[in-house]
């Protein structure tokens, strides 16, 4: 009974091997190859051969992943010094989570592109099927190799052979005692002549690979703008948490003074009560700078980030950056540059191979609404000693066939190449938009740079002009002839001062970061200013 059941199962597994070659396929010129369309990099390029776990250790390498207990800070050594505003865009480009992501796009099309390649791969097929208990006794063995051309068509080879008693209807299965060999080939003449299904999948997966690569760089500007926003802010979170300290100082320096002035009748002691009156208070804005302070250093921690990739929060230590002088508004000229921002921006060459993409798709389907004409040619030989009396099957056989297909309404076809003509329409006022945008965008940057620029000029002098009336109110009076609620004023007007002047130099570099992010740039160190003066 197993046996019985075992005779099925594999009489059923075989019957299901399709043997030999496929007889109907559109039809091409079979003399020379169609050459690829002009859609780079569409040109097919086949596959070196790798090392086992070449590939592996390649994607490893490109994806940069960090360890699955990534974020734990506390095993993370600090650093010794704080990072420049470049060292954080490196650390963004090497370990960002959300950069490490796109950059993974490239595997996806790599492998995407690769499987396209394996429609062109030969196959192996096979099939043995055996006929033992029947009044026709015979059994039947069959090997061959097939594969896809690039120019749409398919060439096959094999080996078969067949003995026993056959049906009289089913003479042809049987071969003479060597078997028979067998190759040919088939050829679109139509159909499938310069495009097919699978050249269309290979260029659009060849163009995918290019299209990931200004996704990759957008992202990489869009992160480093960010990042380079938040390190702007610990840094301004920094000096103003060094403003209020020296401000408070100020304060506790005036306590021992008073206290001796008190002591000798030339202040009053309600001068020592007011004085520390302003000294807690100072503390308590100390302590508000202090909490802005860290906080910022954990949000930097998101971006700045170790070799394994795990965040670094960077300590109060360390909070000694300060800021670059802001250069003149003349520096950067009186108009945005919005050629050079079209010309670099990733997102218009993202949408350009994309619509190259759409237009190897409606290639495919205006091909599909063509007849299928298909050439073929077959040459066949037994060898051995003959099994029949006729030797019918002892002279090589020839055989050329012409195959045709043809579908009638289309409207599969036709169905397809009007989605695709909607969506290259879409794409199109898309790419319109976006270069409008990116216009517009370029254009706000530069207004706002040269604004900030502006204004930390004007913040600049507000602070030089603090300082000498907060030291003109101090003389006054230790001299007697100023009150300490005048001296608060004038002490308070500069730090308000010194404070603005740190907000619009945090404006400055962060409108720098994004007028170099709006001109397609990933950080502001690549923008060329005219004239080098500053503020």
């Amino acid at each position: 009974m197993r046996w019985l059941e075992w005779v099925l199962a594999c009489s059923v597994s075989m019957a299901a091997v399709a043997p030999g070659c496929r007889t109907a396929r559109p039809a091409t010129s079979a003399a020379v190859p169609t050459p690829i369309p002009d859609v780079q990099p569409a040109a097919y390029q086949a596959p070196a051969p790798s090392v086992p776990g070449e590939d592996a250790a390649e994607e490893e390498e490109t994806l940069r992943l960090p360890p699955l207990d990534a974020g734990e800070p506390e095993e993370v050594p600090l650093p010794v010094s704080a990072p420049s505003v470049e060292q954080l865009a490196a650390s963004v480009r090497l370990h960002f989570p959300l950069v490490q992501q796109a950059v993974a796009a490239r595997v996806i099309a790599s492998g995407e592109a690769l499987a396209a390649a394996g429609a062109f791969d030969r196959k192996l097929e096979g099939a043995s099927i055996s006929q033992p208990l029947d009044f026709y006794e015979n059994y039947r063995h069959e090997i061959g190799v097939k594969r896809d051309t690039y120019w749409g068509g398919e060439t096959f080879a094999g080996y078969r052979v067949g003995r026993g008693d056959f049906e009289p209807w089913y003479q042809e299965r049987q071969t003479n005692e060597g078997g028979e060999f067998k190759l040919g080939f088939l050829a679109p003449l139509a159909r499938d002549r310069g495009i097919d299904e699978n050249r269309a999948e290979l260029w659009r997966a060849q163009l995918e690979r290019g299209r990931v690569e200004p996704e990759i760089r957008a992202m990489i500007i869009g992160s480093v703008r960010d990042a380079t926003a938040v390190y702007w802010q610990w840094v301004a979170s920094a000096a103003a948490y060094r403003i209020a300290g020296e401000v408070l100082q100020l304060g506790l320096d005036r306590a021992d003074y008073l206290e001796r002035q008190v002591d000798e009748g030339e202040k009053a002691q309600i001068d020592i009560v007011d004085n520390r009156r302003i000294i807690v208070s100072r503390q308590a804005k100390l302590t508000d700078a202090r909490r802005k302070l860290e906080q910022s250093a954990v949000k930097l921690s998101l971006f700045l980030r170790d070799d394994t990739g795990r965040p670094v929060v960077l300590p109060l230590a360390l909070a000694n950056v300060t800021f670059p002088d802001a250069l003149a508004p003349e520096a950067w000229g009186e108009q945005a540059d919005v050629p050079l921002a079209q010309a670099n921006r990733p997102e218009l060459e993202e949408l350009q191979l994309a619509r190259r993409q759409l237009a190897v798709l409606l290639r495919q389907a205006n091909n599909e609404t063509r007849p299928r004409v298909d050439a073929g040619l077959l040459a066949a030989q037994d060898v051995g000693a003959p099994t029949s009396a006729k030797r019918d099957k002892s002279e090589l056989k020839l055989e050329a066939s012409v195959l045709l297909s043809v579908p009638l309404e289309r409207r599969k076809a036709l169905g397809k190449a009007r989605q695709l003509r909607g969506k290259i329409a879409q794409l199109r006022a898309k790419t319109r938009f976006a270069s409008d945008k990116i216009a517009a965008e370029t254009q706000a940057a530069h207004v706002g740079l040269t604004a900030a620029a502006e204004r930390a000029a004007q913040t600049t002098e507000g602070v030089a002009l603090a300082e000498r009336m907060q030291a003109a109110e101090e003389r006054l009076y230790r001299e007697g002839q100023s009150t300490l609620f005048n001296l608060n004023l004038r002490e308070q007007q500069l730090a308000e001062a010194a404070i603005a002047r740190v907000e619009a130099l945090y404006d400055y570099h962060v409108a720098l970061a994004d007028y170099a992010a709006a001109l397609g740039f990933e950080s502001a160190a690549s923008l060329e200013p005219l004239a080098r003066s500053g503020f």
